[in-house]
């Protein structure tokens, strides 16, 4: 494996363009139809997990073994100094945005004491009931919890015997099934997003686990040689687009999204021209900017385009202008927030000789 793999950060970055598209494309102009319906967008997230997990296998793969408890807490800071900084700017946005009643929005009387400390530690992903000031943080809030059981999760999928792997592996896939089983979803079966349930965290700690358990083998992968590995790809791909379309069913396209990330890991060279380009790897460096920010914009959208007629083209011009505002506001708070805050609280730790990969964000 090279020090970076831009394939992964790339992949990123069209995992967060697909939720923008997704929850914009949900918006009724006429009241009755969505103006994009994207089958099966909200399943980005899952993907984002999985690739968290992944690339957490490979930054700690030789860590917690000579002082466990010191380089946990050093762990646990350095995730979260990675999730925190840009969390809190945007939170103010969102805050602004209540306080000030722009676009038509509801006011701050829905946030109690409980909500407001519940958001500022981060805890609307863990089945708390805690109200979510930014809709989307219950999953960066979820992630944290799985990241309070990565010792345990790393020891059973990468440090044991093959048997308890498997037994991991798939007690993640059946949390997955139980999960898109629960009858909870919103959008899909795992659509499952409620505040006041433990099942988001459960979805978050399965695809995370999933994630582990792939990297222990991927590298198998390199046997098959690349160019095997593209026509791999290429029918991935295609499988995607087809169970995207075809079906309802979302545990198919979970299986292909954890495919997808063993395939993009090895580095082939259709990997990095489709997904490691210019244009993916900068998305994808500030995606979790983009992926807490973009509901913001959201309602001052569909007015704008309601405003220009509420036609399908009014409403594709005015994303075009919100999603280059989202994307320069992302890079700015990446730019000025994310990476000092990120530095300035991980300052006093020294890095493990394990954690390079770590240190370009893609987890």
């Amino acid at each position: 494996m090279r020090s970076e793999n831009r394939a992964l950060t790339g992949i990123r970055g069209v995992g967060a363009l697909v939720i923008v598209i997704y929850h914009y494309g949900k918006i009724q102009l006429d009241h009755v139809h969505e103006v994009w319906p994207l089958p099966h967008g909200y399943m980005a997230v899952d993907l984002f997990f999985v690739l968290s997990g992944y690339v957490m296998a490979l930054s700690y793969a030789n860590a917690f073994t000579a002082e466990p408890l010191r380089e946990y807490a050093a762990m646990l800071m350095k995730r979260v100094a990675r999730l925190y900084p840009a969390y809190a700017v945007i939170s103010v946005l969102y805050f602004l945005q209540l306080a000030f009643h722009w676009a038509g929005d509801p006011t701050l009387a829905r946030f109690g004491l409980y909500d407001a400390v519940g958001n500022a530690l981060m805890l609307s992903g863990w089945g708390l009931s805690v109200y979510p000031l930014i809709g989307v943080s219950w999953a960066a809030s979820a992630q944290l919890g799985a990241y309070m059981l990565f010792p345990l999760l790393m020891d059973t999928t990468l440090r044991r015997g093959p048997l308890l792997w498997a037994a991991s592996a798939a007690a993640a896939a059946f949390a997955i099934c139980a999960v898109g089983h629960s009858n909870t979803g919103y959008s899909g079966p795992l659509d499952v997003v409620d505040v006041r349930s433990i099942l988001p965290m459960v979805r978050t700690v399965a695809g995370f686990t999933l994630g582990l358990a792939l990297a222990r083998y991927a590298r198998l992968l390199d046997r098959l040689g690349s160019v095997v590995l593209d026509l791999l790809l290429g029918a991935t791909l295609v499988a995607i687009v087809a169970a995207m379309v075809l079906t309802r069913n979302d545990f198919p396209l979970y299986a292909l999204l954890v495919v997808l990330v063993g395939l993009l890991s090895r580095g082939t060279p259709l990997a990095e021209r489709l997904f490691g380009n210019r244009v993916f790897y900068a998305l994808g460096t500030v995606s979790y900017c983009i992926y807490l920010l973009h509901q913001l914009f959201l309602r001052p959208n569909a007015l704008l385009a309601r405003y220009f007629g509420a036609s399908e083209l009014a409403y594709t011009l005015t994303f075009t202008l919100f999603f280059a505002v989202i994307w320069g506001c992302s890079y700015a708070i990446w730019r000025f927030a994310e990476e000092p805050g990120r530095k300035l609280l991980t300052a006093r730790l020294r890095p493990k000789a394990g954690e390079a990969l770590a240190a370009h964000s893609l987890s």
